[in-house]
């Protein structure tokens, strides 16, 4: 029997949806024919499709028109070649009638075959103009030629003139109807045992009484050919009846968009030939069908049923159909067919092996018996398949034309690499399992095959819930036997895919020993065992012995089994009677079947026995064997296993040994070999390890970066599916041999649910790093003690993989005093929150694979090839685009697609995958969804999924808060868990399988309860809603069509949505009132609403969020609304917008974005009733010339954007008043300058105006400079800055010389002055006019800031009878460090009253000590290695009265006289603390070598008789990071922490210091230009200006010295 050829396997895995496929040029003079035509076969009853010239070349909708059609009419008229398009079409048909056997029919009218057969005459003018102009390539104008040639040598019909068109007309419709009506399936090639089948259903069919409607089901597994003998019955009964209908491959087609009408619509039409009764939905469809099948007697095959409701929608009832109707049901499922109540189950047999062979000679030598030579290999692949016909033709056809070496070869390989078609054709079934169901079904395929059944179901209640129900189901999906012994059986084929399976799934097994001792004990000295076992054992290798490990109430055999699987070795010791004992055999069959499909090493152990006689089955071991086989009843394919697994491990390098003299020699190279296995055994990271090295050495880098012998612990954390254990094993693999021990614990997750297996895990971590079972952990909370005691024994590498709750890590690694110095820790979690509870010192988040990896790993997977194959390489690129990364998405796709090669095809699973995500994908990801414990947070992540991706977190949280959620808290923990991403300008984002995930679940869930989604975002869907007449639990709809293609919805279909929330259309619009629409709406986004203004029935009181882009707005309200909840109004790209509302009704407005309006001219002033309002963006508004004056009164606004709004020309000073504003940003505008309020503004943070755009303190120095003119007036400018306290000014431009004097006068808050000069006359000068302008001024300008004062004082009464006091000032500049604060402390001990005053001396190189008389300190900068300057302290020795200390100090100067630099620092800059890039930038002027000049000066009561200067040293720090900022839409300055710009800027490094050190460096440099813009205007005065300030300092009470007068960098005395 055969299930069919290569071309009827394709026509038969699809449905027809038409007749005919009518194709013709309809700009010919052929219109009329083909639209007559068109008529007389719509009359006749056949579905007709005509093609479109209007879909533009490449376009598939004809394409698959064309595969769907039975027929297909080709009118060759002589401009037909004209068009590239029908030329690609022809192409197509005749690719069809070659693959699928579709009937061609060509028509020439008025033109002759011949000459479209030569491309000559009329008609091959066109097809040189398409060749001559370059239309056609050279490649396609071959291909189309061909095409011709083919097309017009099939028979057909001519018509010559007008006259002969109706009788043609008429022949073409008789001859189809007869084609149609009398046309068979094409059931096989080789109809190898069909005839017999045929007749056995045929008389199930017959037997009962004719006027009886009978249903009869044909059940067997996948491949066994159901659907061949369906179609033979069909083909043999169908013609007696009044109607009849084969729908092929229902399974299929019901899962495509729209399928399940598209099958009632094919079936109705196969019955009445006609397309006039049309059925829009599945209930109208049943209602349709139940009226119409049963006026006729009819025979109906429904082919590949796999679901109950496919048998409801398409057959009902008996009642269905007219007396005598027959009705033939195929499927795989047992259980549907007792549940539809069907008269007779046909089960499908398989074939014998004369059958077999028949057929496997067919295909592999193309007659029906074996090739003499190949008779043995035939005999193999029969016994192979098992009798299962698809398998048979697959390797027949596969072997075809090799050698027969090349055959063996190709069949041993097959046996431990099953054929990718086949395993797909079985797997069907399995991938219907539930997921208890599947495990049941592996435990079975690898463990209890022949096992009595209820001995079966007794065993697995240790393991699964309800065993026999999963019996029971696997037996009615044919995926195991029950045979009348009661013993569990399995198809071989469906046996080597459950292994398969496990194998794809099994390489990251969990290994719970190293080793498996098989053995026959009475056979091998019980010595000789034991000495082995206790030489493994003190080796630290972990054994499993058959009376070692065995838990008790456990059947030996199961565990045994179990023992092999997870074992690393299996140690065979192959004795003299070891083939005698069945035990042993089953043992040593199932160890070489692991050993094939794992990497699990098989050590032959030859004990007395020779390998030979192992490997051929001689001597005294041969006949052992036989006497087994004698002895006990044994299949041939279970005899024929074990001889193979005798011969495999017989031909293996081992250990041999015959009469030894010396067994512990054996023994010691037993364990060394074992020992070396091991070391060399690494964990299975992947087939095409594509990506995995980068990331790899990524992970390594982070390990490595802690220098200190302290544990490290690092967590991969990510999303399911995206390769944490992959790029954790492959880590493992790399540094593992690096420590003493290590261990990695698989699928922690899955293991800790599982009885007693917490326990389990806790004593493999303890077995992986002693290499002992003797240590015995009876609780979870003793394993803690244990391995707390343990584990800091020894420096480990441990991974723990798939870690989902904190108990997990508790019980596994608990802290890091558990592990020993230099440990390395990894654990892989989808959960970001273990990992900080953890407190983890370094995660790597998993990066999704960029486009070119992805596309790789795609192709390895679809093509076996790092390359797309030829032609689908877009194809591709699409599922590419769909994964986005994610590489278990990108293997099971490519690996579904591995043996599909028509684009058709690809196509068709896309979209399905697009509307149903697939399980193997979903299944991994919804771990995630299903371990949320909140039913908040898991209503929050099908919100997002559905309506949320991509907007503003503070929005969505928002909305949702408002319609009772939890969202802070909820989205935080999506975003733990890698369900939900929260990008740096703070939008909410989901990997696009997530999203699918999240919608098949609600898909999922409301069909399980027969209800209505609880969100909906499909038309179809609310077109159904629609007339549903009871109130409907919809929560949410998002529908978005094409502005192409906007569609209309009734209003009243939202009637009974009354608890509707959130809605979102896009090209929609709503015909109908207003009023229907729930009053309970959140959140409005509706783009593209169609309206001037917002219906005044439409109620608007509930909402929070109304988004109405691109809408036809020319005002919101025609009458204003009060709207309390309002809180997010976004009318954006409205081009007719002219007015804003009347913001005095939206009390509560936090953001109104009005971008792209062009139309408004004007904002409200009512907008200064918005007293709760943050953001205002009127970007791109052109319209707009000014704001009203009322915004500036809007304190809560934080962000301005004015951007693009080419007509306002000016921005009021009234801006100071916006007391909140953090960001301004009005670039594009007609703005030409900055207003001086801005500058004045202390919250402004961000700002882009006229030209200057990032940061405040970047920019305003160049704003500043901008205003500084010979037209401004300098000093009112210089005023305005009053509030500043630090400037920095580098005159590297020779810029004219700046008067600091003003500076000093008008800055007095001023603290620190940075100065570079050109010259070193221009030193001299600054210097002097620096002493000058400090000693005018009395100390009201300084401001104490901070807590710790950096100037400390000590006095005492001299000891002499002078009446003076003593006084000491210490004063520090630079960071803390641990040298300072002793020298700190030294010094203040030394200081009197409390010491002696002998200060420290020099202390290299922690410090070094520079001393002068007076109050300068001159000194060259050392070099000291490996140090950094930390710290200077000054200390000024002065006699004056007892009540001055550190009220007479004025300021300290630091002037580097190499680079002729200045550093100027009065008290308020000294009481603040220095923080690190503050003081880099201090030193970065101090280099060694320099010639420095360090100034302290007082008020004129304080005199300086000596100065003391400190250098002091200490290890560098390392620098920090720069973080770069971006604004978002909202205008919210965002950093790479993902913070908002405020939290970021403002804590580096603390508020308070960022406003001491950040905006005087912009504010001070208008002082320094004052200074400038002076001088240009003087001109020098004859007598030296120098002495000029140095009388004007003498005036004002200044004591300076007379060297300071001729030169002011010598000593101050």
């Amino acid at each position: 029997m055969s299930s069919s050829s290569s071309s009827s396997i394709s026509s038969s895995s699809r449905s027809h949806k038409s007749d005919v496929f009518l194709s013709y040029h309809d700009k010919d003079a052929c219109i009329s024919f083909a639209s007559d035509l068109y008529s007389a076969l719509t009359q006749a009853g056949f579905v007709v499709y005509i093609n479109h010239n209007n879909l533009t070349s490449g376009d598939q909708t004809n394409f698959s028109a064309i595969e769907a059609s039975r027929t297909s009419i080709i009118i060759f008229s002589s401009n037909f070649d004209a068009s590239k398009w029908f030329l690609e079409e022809l192409e197509q048909i005749l690719e069809c009638g070659r693959t699928i056997g579709q009937v061609i029919l060509p028509v020439f009218y008025v033109v002759d075959p011949s000459d479209v057969r030569r491309q000559i005459g009329d008609f091959g003018k066109d097809f040189e103009d398409l060749i001559g102009q370059r239309i056609l390539t050279n490649n396609e104008s071959m291909r189309y030629k061909e095409a011709l040639i083919e097309a017009s040598s099939i028979s057909g019909f001519l018509v010559m003139s007008s006259r002969d068109k109706s009788e043609v007309i008429n022949d073409i419709v008789q001859h189809l109807t007869h084609l149609i009506e009398d046309k068979l399936f094409s059931v096989a090639t080789h109809p190898v045992g069909i005839e017999p089948r045929m007749q056995d259903v045929i008389q199930l069919l017959s037997n009962e009484q004719p006027e009886k409607t009978i249903i009869i089901g044909i059940w067997g597994i996948n491949g066994v050919g159901k659907t061949t003998i369906a179609k033979a019955t069909y083909n043999q009964m169908g013609c007696s009846f009044e109607g009849k209908s084969f729908l092929l491959n229902v399974n299929e087609i019901w899962e495509q968009s729209n399928g399940q009408v598209s099958l009632q619509q094919q079936l109705l039409s196969d019955i009445y030939k006609t397309t006039n009764i049309q059925i829009d939905n599945i209930d109208t469809g049943k209602m349709v069908l139940r009226e119409r099948l049963c006026r006729k007697k009819i025979f109906l095959v429904l082919d590949n049923v796999n679901k109950l409701e496919q048998l409801n929608v398409l057959c009902g009832s008996r009642e269905w159909f007219g007396h005598g109707s027959r009705i033939i049901i195929t499927t795989s499922d047992k259980h549907i067919l007792c549940s539809f109540q069907v008269d007779h189950v046909y089960r499908m047999k398989c074939m014998d092996t004369t059958e077999s062979l028949e057929l496997f000679s067919w295909h592999t030598f193309k007659i029906p018996s074996p090739i003499e030579s190949y008779a043995d290999l035939c005999r193999d692949v029969v016994e192979y398949c098992g009798g299962l016909p698809q398998a048979l033709e697959e390797i027949g056809s596969f072997l075809f034309g090799k050698s027969l070496a090349e055959s063996k070869f190709l069949l041993e390989k097959l046996k431990t690499n099953p054929n990718d078609m086949i395993i797909r054709k079985l797997r069907t079934n399995f991938d219907d399992l539930h997921v208890y169901d599947k495990k049941i079904f592996l435990d079975l395929a690898t463990l209890f095959i022949e096992m009595d059944k209820d001995d079966l179901i007794q065993t697995l209640n240790y393991f699964v819930r309800f065993p026999e129900d999963g019996i029971t189901i696997l037996e009615d999906k044919c995926l195991v036997t029950i045979d009348s012994n009661n013993r569990i059986g399995m198809h071989t084929l469906v046996r080597a895919m459950g292994k398969e399976i496990i194998r794809q799934q099994g390489m990251a097994e969990t290994k719970m020993y190293d080793v498996f001792l098989s053995f026959k004990g009475e056979d091998s000295r019980t010595k000789f065992i034991s000495h082995l076992y206790s030489s493994l054992q003190n080796a630290g290798i972990y054994v499993f012995k058959d009376d070692d490990g065995i838990q008790r109430g456990d059947r030996i055999s199961v565990s045994l089994l179990q023992a092999i699987n997870q074992s690393r070795i299996s140690i065979v010791v192959l004795s003299r009677n070891f083939a005698n004992s069945k035990w042993c055999m089953m043992e040593l069959e199932r160890i070489v079947e692991i050993s094939r499909t794992k990497d699990m090493v098989v050590v032959p152990v030859f004990y007395e026995v020779d390998p030979s006689e192992v490997r051929h089955q001689t001597g005294e071991f041969g006949k052992a064997f036989e006497c087994l086989i004698s002895a006990i009843s044994v299949d041939e394919y279970t005899k024929r296993n074990w001889k193979t697994a005798l011969n495999e491990v017989g031909g293996r390098a081992g250990v041999v040994i015959i009469n030894s003299r010396n067994e512990s020699e054996d023994i010691k190279k037993i364990v060394k070999l074992v020992t070396h296995l091991l070391d060399k055994t690494e964990l299975f990271v992947a087939d095409h390890p594509v990506g995995v090295e980068s990331r790899v050495q990524d992970v390594i880098q982070l390990l490595n970066r802690q220098k200190s012998k302290v544990p490290l612990m690092l967590g991969i954390w990510g999303m399911g599916g995206i390769g944490k254990t992959t790029i954790a094993k492959a880590v493992y693999n790399k540094i593992r041999h690096d420590f003493e021990a290590k261990s990695f614990l698989l699928n922690v997750r899955e293991v800790w649910n599982l009885d007693n297996d917490k326990v389990s895990l806790q004593q493999r971590l303890l077995t992986d790093i002693y290499k002992t079972t003797k240590i015995k952990i009876d609780t979870v909370e003793s394993g803690k003690v244990i391995l707390q005691e343990r584990l800091c024994e020894k420096r480990i590498f441990l991974v723990i993989d798939d870690v989902s709750n904190v108990d997990q890590l508790n019980a596994l690694c608990g802290n890091r005093k558990w592990f020993a110095e230099g440990s390395r820790i990894i654990i892989t979690t989808r959960d970001d929150d273990l990992l900080s509870r953890l407190e983890v010192d370094q995660i790597y988040r998993m990066k999704e694979m960029d486009d070119s990896e992805s596309l790789e790993l795609f192709n390895w997977h679809a093509f076996k090839q790092p390359i797309s194959g030829e032609g689908f390489t877009n194809l591709s690129r699409d599922v590419v685009k769909y994964s986005r990364g994610l590489p278990l998405a990108l293997q099971v796709i490519g690996s579904f697609l591995l043996t599909r090669r028509r684009e058709a095809e690809w196509k068709s699973v896309l979209g399905k995958l697009k509307m149903i995500p697939n399980d193997e994908v979903s299944e991994k990801l919804r771990i995630s969804f299903d371990g949320l414990s909140d039913d908040d947070v898991k209503d929050i992540f099908l919100d997002i999924a559905f309506f949320f991706i991509g907007m503003d977190r503070e929005d969505v949280t928002e909305i949702l808060k408002d319609c009772g959620h939890f969202p802070e808290i909820g989205i935080s923990i999506l975003v733990q868990q890698s369900l939900v991403t929260v990008d740096r300008k703070n939008k909410i984002g989901m990997h696009d399988l997530l999203r699918d995930m999240g919608r098949e679940i609600v898909r999922k869930k409301s069909k399980e309860r027969g209800k209505e989604p609880s969100r909906i975002w499909r038309f179809e869907d609310v077109h159904e809603l629609s007339k549903d007449t009871c109130t409907l639990d919809v929560k949410g709809l998002t529908l978005t069509m094409s502005r192409m293609y906007s569609t209309t919805l009734e209003t009243k279909a939202f009637e009974k949505m009354d608890k509707l929330r959130l809605l979102q259309l896009s090209g929609v619009q709503l015909d109908g009132d207003y009023k229907y629409l729930s009053r309970h709406l959140r959140w409005l986004s509706w783009h593209g609403f169609p309206f001037k203004f917002t219906p005044a029935d439409f109620h608007q009181d509930s909402l929070v969020a109304i988004d109405l882009k691109y809408s036809n707005l020319e005002r919101v309200w025609r009458k204003s609304q009060l709207l309390v909840k309002l809180k997010i109004l976004n009318l954006s790209h409205s081009h007719n917008l002219r007015h804003t509302p009347d913001f005095s009704n939206l009390p509560n407005l936090e953001k109104l974005i009005l971008r792209d309006c062009p139309s408004l001219s004007s904002v409200s002033s009512s907008i200064g009733h918005l007293k709760k309002i943050l953001l205002i963006n009127l970007k791109d508004c052109t319209g707009l010339c000014e704001l009203p004056r009322s915004i500036y009164k809007l304190d809560s606004v934080k962000t301005l954007i004015l951007s693009g709004c080419t007509n306002i020309v000016k921005l009021e000073e009234d801006i100071e008043q916006m007391k909140s504003l953090t960001t301004l940003v009005a670039d594009n505008t007609a703005i030409t300058r900055v207003p001086f309020a801005v500058v004045r503004l202390k919250s402004i943070a961000y700002i882009s105006l006229c030209g200057y755009e990032g940061f405040t303190r970047e920019v305003f120095p160049s704003i500043i400079q901008s205003w500084l003119s010979p037209t401004n007036s300098i000093l009112s400018l210089v005023q305005t800055f009053a509030g500043t306290s630090c400037l920095d000014i580098t005159d590297e431009q020779n810029n004219s010389f700046y008067c600091l004097s003003s500076i000093f006068e008008d800055l007095q808050n001023l603290q620190r002055l940075w100065l570079k000069c050109d010259s070193e006359a221009q030193l001299n000068q600054t210097v002097a006019s620096i002493l000058g302008s400090s000693n005018t001024r009395n100390c009201e300008g300084f401001s104490n800031i901070g807590t710790s004062a950096s100037i400390h004082s000590r006095s005492q009464v001299s000891m002499s009878s002078s009446k003076n006091s003593l006084t000491s000032v210490l004063i520090q500049m630079g960071v803390s460090c641990n040298v300072a604060n002793i020298l700190r402390e030294n010094i203040l001990q030394k200081i009197p009253p409390i010491g002696s005053g002998l200060l420290p001396g020099n202390n290299y190189p922690d410090w070094l000590t520079f001393n002068s008389n007076g109050s300068s300190v001159t000194f060259e900068v050392p070099q000291v290695e490996g140090r950094s300057l930390k710290t200077i302290m000054c200390i000024a020795h002065s006699s004056s009265p007892d009540n001055t200390t550190t009220e007479g100090f004025k300021v300290v100067l630091v002037i580097n006289c190499t680079k002729n630099t200045i550093q100027v620092y009065k008290i308020g800059a000294l009481l603040a603390s220095f923080g690190e890039d503050e003081w880099k930038r201090v030193i970065s002027n101090i280099e060694p070598g320099n010639k420095i000049k360090v100034i302290v000066v007082f008020t004129n009561e304080f005199i300086v008789k000596k100065t003391t200067i400190y250098l002091v040293y200490d290890e560098p720090n390392e620098e920090k990071t720069n973080h770069c900022h971006e604004i978002n839409e909202n205008g919210i300055v965002s950093s790479g922490d993902e913070n908002i710009f405020g939290r970021l800027f403002f804590a580096i490094p603390s508020l308070s210091r960022t406003v001491l050190t950040s905006r005087p460096f912009w504010f001070c440099l208008a002082g320094i230009m004052v200074w400038s813009s002076r001088r240009r205007s003087e001109k020098r005065r004859r007598d030296n200006p120098i002495l000029r300030e140095v009388a004007s300092m003498s005036s004002q009470g200044l004591n300076i010295p007379e060297s300071l007068e001729k030169n002011p960098l010598v000593d101050v005395k």
